[in-house]
């Protein structure tokens, strides 16, 4: 990994509905204080990862917890702004080590 110098709170968005199917309640802290590396990806990695999802812009690596699950369904909380993952490599299959696509909403 590189130097992981960021610390993200890993989020799981509310799952309980509303009577109009709306949304209600508060997400889920999967994680605090989840120290990891967040870089821009260059043209080509874009381009591939594109691939699997077309807003992935950002990579975020780090040692994760095989407890973990759905973590696409999650978003990264980084201050004020929300990194959605779009994808999750799991280098080992086995939910330690972490390579997250994602993109950031406004």
């Amino acid at each position: 990994m590189r130097n992981m110098r960021h610390t993200v709170n890993v989020m799981r968005p509310t799952e309980a509905v509303g009577p109009l199917g709306q949304t209600q309640g508060s997400p889920t802290v999967v994680c605090k204080d989840w120290p990891c590396s967040i870089r821009s990806m260059t043209g080509s990695e874009q381009e591939q990862a594109r691939q699997v999802n077309a807003f992935a812009t950002l990579t975020v690596e780090g040692y994760g917890d095989p407890k973990w699950t759905k973590l696409e369904e999650c978003y990264l909380q980084f201050g004020e702004r929300r990194l959605n993952i779009s994808y999750v490599d799991d280098e080992q299959q086995n939910g330690i080590k972490l390579t997250l696509f994602c993109g950031e909403s406004k």
